[in-house]
C-alpha cells in the first residue's frame, strides 16, 4: 500500500488545498460547501502523483486519502475563518480630521490659554429587540441537502482517486493459453 508515500502525497495535496481555498476566499469571497470538491481532488492528485496506484487499487489508502481530504476541507474553512478575521483587523480604516480644538478668533486662542478639554464620546447603549424571542441564536445555520451532497461528492472523488485503478495486470494480459488449441477446433467447443 506504500502508506508513507500515501501520507505525504496527501499531505502535500491537502495544503495545496487548503492554499486554494485560502486564495478562492481572498479573491472572490467564496466559502461554500462545494469547494469541499476541489480540495478532495487536489488531495486525491497528491496521492496519485506520488504513489503508483495503476494496477495496485488500496482500500487503505483511499481512506486515508479521504480522511485528509475531509480534515483538509475543514481545517482550511477554520484556517480561511482566521485569516479573514486577522485581515479585517489589520484594514486601516480611514479617520475622520477631529476638528481643531480653537478656531482662529475664539478667546482661548489670543491670551494663550489652554483649550477646554474635550468631553468624552457618547456611546449608544447596545440595542436588543424588545422581545426575547426575536434574538439570533448561536447555532449555526442547519446544512441544507446541496452541501451534504458536495461533501458526499467529494469523499467520493478523493476515495476512488486515492484509492486507484485495480485494471488489469501486464502479466495477464499478454499470457499465452495453457493448453495449445487444435487448429481446427471449433472456438465454442
Amino acid at each position: 500500500m506504500q502508506f508513507g508515500k500515501t501520507l505525504v502525497g496527501a499531505v502535500i495535496g491537502a495544503a495545496l488545498g487548503i492554499g486554494l481555498l485560502v486564495a478562492v476566499y481572498l479573491l472572490f469571497g467564496i466559502d461554500k460547501m462545494w469547494m469541499a470538491i476541489p480540495v478532495a481532488v487536489l488531495t486525491g492528485l497528491g496521492v496519485r502523483m506520488v504513489v503508483a496506484t495503476s494496477g495496485h487499487a488500496s482500500y487503505l489508502r483511499g481512506a486515508i486519502t479521504v480522511l485528509l481530504a475531509m480534515g483538509a476541507y475543514l481545517g482550511g474553512l477554520a484556517i480561511t475563518k482566521a485569516v479573514a478575521n486577522h485581515r479585517s483587523q489589520t484594514v486601516t480604516k480611514p479617520v475622520a480630521p477631529q476638528a481643531a480644538a480653537n478656531e482662529p478668533g475664539e478667546p482661548g486662542d489670543a491670551k494663550g490659554e489652554e483649550p477646554a478639554a474635550a468631553a468624552p464620546p457618547v456611546t449608544a447603549p447596545p440595542i436588543t429587540p424588545a422581545n426575547p424571542d426575536l434574538r439570533r441564536s448561536a447555532a449555526p445555520p442547519p446544512i441544507n441537502t446541496w452541501d451534504f451532497l458536495s461533501l458526499a461528492i467529494a469523499a467520493l472523488v478523493a476515495y476512488e482517486l486515492g484509492r486507484g485503478t485495480g485494471g488489469v495486470s501486464k502479466e495477464t494480459i499478454n499470457a499465452a493459453p495453457v493448453e495449445p488449441v487444435p487448429g481446427g477446433a471449433h472456438p465454442d467447443a
